[in-house]
């Protein structure tokens, strides 16, 4: 049986999946400021919080 953190490990490790969304330009800048602030990327702060989510609502 695969532990939680495998699990995580393996959606984090294994992408394959491009997306796009739909955002405010101001919004977006300053996103990628706060990420910088705080030495991470726009991509991992947002695949970060899918994982939270998912694990919210126990589906890991």
């Amino acid at each position: 049986m695969t532990s939680k953190t495998d699990k995580i490990i393996d959606l984090t490790r294994n992408k394959s999946k491009k997306m796009s969304i739909m955002i405010n330009d101001e919004l977006w800048d300053l996103f990628k400021q706060a990420c910088a602030k705080n030495n991470t990327t726009p991509t991992s702060k947002i695949e970060k919080w899918m994982v939270n989510y998912v694990d919210e609502n126990e589906l890991i």
